[in-house]
């Protein structure tokens, strides 16, 4: 029984020769496709500094990383490339020439509930572009994506699109505060949910207002600053009847006030927040083709035609989806999906995932968007537009063995040599040398006791063919081979023996 404490851990895998064979395949296509499109490699560390993950990544961010402390610094393993790409450009590239292309794979790491199609390691690839504003780079962005897909043989799938830009500047019409318009991105894609929906999200916002005081102000027609100072008054008042004193340290009455007074202006715009969420209910709603989603769009904007930056992004929308048959994305591949959020604070732009049709939970084969303010927050001077996506490869791979693809099967040795004894060492490494300049050779170790078990040992195995050398064979200048598909053997020279197997191995 293996001892628990050496178990591999819980979410995590080992690849074996024939699996790690067919990723390798995998990637190398991923790879040679999105190098046609002008990415170069970059490679970039497996640890990082965890606040590069937690800016602008979603309030649970913290407990999907692998982090740990070091020395006073608080580290984490990568859960993703993109903040780490940036952080490569703000370092390095900021001031050099753009657009920058880049792509990237390897290992992830996220600690989530290990389920069928979820582990807490996984291997993403995937492409950044930074410098690019727009329609051609989110066009090109996307349909680099799907020309990847369609070279590894994956040609049946949903392309779904959607805006989070978009979404933002239409929930600017509800007077929401800061706090509470992030607070209702972040719920765009339980609104869709058949688990969660409308209910819960409105159960969320009831949650978020629960237990805001509701505290004596000036009256409807004081400002702002008469309303903190009676708040002030009737704190300080409390203070003083309850024998309290604030320390020096702590915040004053009138700092005290003032956030009081945000949180009942907070709550006061209860009612705006739940006709926020009705316009997002039905925004979010909108999952069609093209043609009848931006119809649905139009429609549900009619009232803010006057609001030519909202129009822009509409239009921009609308030709960048257009640009995709260029790509050769059919449209009817193509799903405007308004409800698509992707979980990450920092997209605000275009987002977009490409399904299987299967629908399920495991469904998603790769996804992205544009993060235009991410880069300045993460330290550059300026503003930088930017946008990438990553492939999902055990997602990748499980959609082909469904589809029932072929697998690479690893390269295995074309030979053994069996030296019988420590004598024939000496020749048999000489052997092995010469002929692993043509196939893959492996050395069995001597002495043989019983030459038969050891070659049923090699057979299960699937070694193709077995050189025998013994002192018969070292005396005549010759080898022993045994073809183990026939079961038949012979002496030879090493050349024919060379030529035997090379045509064997080449066989269709």
């Amino acid at each position: 029984m293996i001892n628990t404490a050496f178990a591999r851990p819980p979410g995590l895998y080992d690849r074996l020769p024939d699996e790690f064979a067919e990723a390798r395949e995998v990637i190398g296509k991923l790879q040679a496709a999105m190098t046609r499109f002008g990415y170069q490699i970059v490679e970039t560390p497996l640890v990082e500094f965890a606040d590069l993950f937690l800016t602008k990544s979603g309030d649970d961010a913290v407990n999907r990383l692998f982090h740990f402390e070091l020395r006073g610094r608080h580290l984490c393993l990568r859960s993703e490339f993109t903040p780490s790409a940036v952080r490569l450009y703000v370092e390095r590239f900021q001031h050099e020439p753009k657009p920058i292309r880049w792509q990237f794979a390897g290992p992830v790491f996220r600690y989530e509930s290990p389920q069928r199609s979820h582990s807490r390691q996984f291997t993403m690839l995937g492409t950044e572009l930074i410098g690019a504003t727009g329609i051609s780079g989110d066009a090109e962005t996307i349909g680099m994506a799907t020309q990847g897909l369609i070279s590894i043989g994956l040609r049946e799938w949903i392309l779904h699109i959607g805006h989070v830009g978009l979404v933002s500047q239409l929930l600017d019409r509800f007077a929401l505060d800061r706090r509470v318009k992030r607070f209702l991105l972040g719920q765009i894609e339980n609104l869709r949910r058949p688990d969660r929906g409308r209910d819960y999200v409105e159960e969320q916002v009831r949650q978020l207002y629960a237990g805001l005081p509701t505290l004596p102000v000036a009256g409807k027609e004081a400002n702002e600053d008469d309303e903190a100072a009676s708040m002030t008054q009737t704190i300080s008042l409390l203070l003083e009847s309850a024998n309290l004193v604030m320390p020096s340290a702590s915040r004053t009455p009138q700092e005290i006030a003032q956030r009081l007074l945000k949180k009942q202006r907070r709550a006061s715009h209860h009612q705006d927040t739940l006709k926020a969420i009705d316009f997002l209910d039905r925004l979010t709603r909108i999952n069609d083709v093209p043609d009848r989603a931006f119809a649905e769009i139009d429609a549900l904007i009619a009232d803010l035609a006057s609001d030519e930056e909202l129009q822009t992004t509409v239009n921009t929308f609308r030709q960048t989806v257009a640009l995709l048959e260029a790509y050769g994305i059919p449209s009817s591949q193509v799903h405007i999906a308004m409800g698509m959020a992707r979980g990450l604070n920092y997209y605000t732009g275009i987002v977009f995932e490409v399904h299987t049709l299967t629908g399920d939970s495991s469904s998603q084969l790769c996804g992205g968007g544009r993060y235009d303010d991410f880069i300045r927050v993460t330290g550059a001077a300026k503003d930088t537009p930017a946008v990438g996506f990553a492939y999902g490869l055990e997602r990748l791979l499980q959609e082909l063995h469904r589809l029932g693809q072929q697998t690479v099967p690893a390269q295995r040795v074309a030979a053994t040599i069996v030296p019988l004894d420590e004598a024939d060492a000496f020749t048999a490494a000489q052997l092995a040398t010469r002929l692993r300049e043509a196939v893959n050779i492996d050395l069995y170790p001597p002495p043989v006791r019983n030459l038969t078990q050891t070659l049923t040992r090699l057979g299960k195995q699937g070694v193709p063919f077995v050189f025998i050398i013994g002192e018969s064979e070292r005396a005549a200048n010759q080898i022993s081979v045994r073809d183990m598909r026939t079961g038949q053997q012979s002496t030879c020279t090493l050349d024919t023996a060379l030529a035997a197997i090379t045509g064997a191995i080449n066989e269709p």
